[in-house]
């Protein structure tokens, strides 16, 4: 590593020298930042780890006065601060820690893994990289090592950080390593669901994400993510599927990723609503992942007999109250929750609908109108589900005219959203102005059904849906006598 070109690529990075020798402090930049440099990874530097030997707060009121910027109190107790900069349309994070230990070697020792235990002195002008822990060999090796087996009871979510950093660097876990995974994965119920989400969902961001949970699968600490999974295991679904309902999901998940990697990437318009966020720094296209792991998580309590048939009625809806209590769990945000239940609830419905061959318009119609802005979201679950699903009983061919309506049935999806909006014909006013009648679930009706018409053409002036409620109107006269007209 090139050590002069750290005062270069974090800004400010000398003023924080300067600081430390004005006061005569030790401050050492460590973790995250050095890693990224030695292993020339292309990404923007813009959170950076300081450690300081004492008077923490001291060094961080100087350093924020001096840049003009605001700090925030991460945890007193353990002396944490941290400075937001605002420069150029980017947003830099200075974390100033103080020591933990007699001296700097204990903190690096408690520090999660080697890879990250490099460091180096700001007022060291040499600028020379300190690697007690064989850190370079490490991350030459590409190697997830810890130095102290015991800072993983200290801190489980250690645990999921290190399939983070496998997936996310391409490194394999050392065997220690893993063994100490194993052994204290039971620690991670104890973790707050924030913290756990904020890891899994920088797995799921890896076009490559099933490899790190079907090693998390492997040594069963997925299950100490989300304990609903392990009811999953061994759950026979009948001759349409080659796999447990487990084991499909995974491979449900697997295919969703080959899908992304072969398809989708080439296609803007789904990419882009993919990249959506729906949390911060959280994309509609992790939901989908955390989606296909949880699509048949009601079927364990669905799964009944019916003759010679194994059937898993309304496995949907059980799933979808499941995804319910899962996201209070990991604290998904309310739109996550919500996208959430909507694919775990709709996600057999295009296959019903491809079964049409071809669907409707009307059908088309009522799958977006009930899926809203998540149909797109829904048919690649769909899709990523009946790729997964190879049974003895499966028909290719069928299975292959399903795919290729599906896809259409995307294509629709983005077609419609460049056309204008329809205008407006009639409101609620007008209808109950119109037929004389109160404030009611009928008014809703009628609007909703003009909207359908309207869309499928054949409605298409204010007489046309004037025509079409009065026919609803008198049809729920005769169905409901005591409907209120004034």
């Amino acid at each position: 590593m090139n050590c002069k070109i750290i005062s270069k690529k974090i800004p400010y990075f000398n003023l924080i020298a300067s600081i430390a020798a004005k006061r005569k402090i030790n401050i050492w930049l460590v973790g995250g930042v050095l890693r990224d440099l030695f292993l020339k990874r292309k990404k923007d530097l813009i959170d950076f780890d300081f450690c300081v030997e004492k008077n923490v707060l001291g060094i961080v009121k100087d350093f924020s006065g001096k840049i003009s910027s605001k700090f925030i109190v991460l945890d007193e107790k353990e002396g944490s601060y941290r400075v937001i900069l605002k420069k150029h349309s980017r947003i830099y994070t200075y974390d100033f820690t103080l020591m933990r230990g007699k001296n700097f070697n204990d903190d690096l020792c408690s520090r999660d893994f080697t890879i990250n235990m490099l460091a180096v002195n700001v007022l060291d002008k040499k600028k020379e990289i300190i690697d007690h822990f064989n850190s370079t060999a490490d991350l030459k090796a590409g190697l997830i090592r810890t130095a102290n087996i015991d800072v993983l009871r200290q801190d489980p979510l250690r645990i999921l950080r290190g399939f983070s950093f496998m997936i996310n660097y391409g490194f394999k876990i050392d065997k220690n390593t893993q063994k100490a995974f194993v052994k204290y994965k039971k620690l991670l119920k104890n973790i707050s669901g924030e913290r756990i989400n904020e890891e899994l969902f920088k797995i799921f961001a890896n076009c490559y994400s099933y490899d790190a949970i079907k090693r998390m699968e492997q040594s069963r600490i997925i299950d100490e993510v989300i304990p609903q999974i392990s009811k999953t295991r061994n759950v026979y679904q009948g001759g349409f599927h080659h796999l447990d309902v487990w084991k499909h999901s995974l491979e449900a998940l697997r295919e969703f990723e080959s899908l992304y990697r072969k398809y989708i990437v080439h296609k803007k318009e789904i990419l882009s609503y993919l990249n959506e966020p729906l949390a911060e720094n959280r994309t509609r296209t992790q939901i989908i992942k955390l989606a296909c792991l949880l699509h048949d998580i009601g079927k364990p309590i669905a799964k009944n007999k019916k003759g010679n048939r194994t059937i898993f009625h309304m496995h949907e809806k059980i799933g979808m109250n499941l995804a319910e209590k899962i996201s209070m769990k990991i604290k998904l945000s309310l739109r996550e929750k919500d996208v959430l239940k909507k694919l775990i609830f709709w996600h057999l419905r295009p296959g019903y609908l491809a079964d049409q061959a071809p669907p409707t318009k009307r059908a088309i119609y009522h799958f977006f109108r009930d899926t809203q802005e998540e149909g797109v979201s829904v048919i690649l679950l769909s899709l990523s589900d009946w790729r997964a699903t190879r049974g003895p009983l499966t028909n290719l061919v069928k299975r292959k005219r399903h795919e290729r309506i599906m896809l259409k049935l995307i294509d629709h999806y983005f077609e419609e959203k460049k056309k204008k909006p329809l205008p407006k014909l009639i409101d609620g006013y007008d209808v109950m102005k119109k037929f004389n009648l109160t404030p009611s679930a009928l008014i809703g009706e009628i609007l909703k059904k003009v909207k359908e018409e309207q869309a499928l053409g054949k409605v298409k002036t204010k007489s046309d849906a004037y025509r079409l409620a009065k026919l609803i109107v008198i049809g729920a006269k005769h169905k409901k006598p005591s409907i209120k007209v004034r």
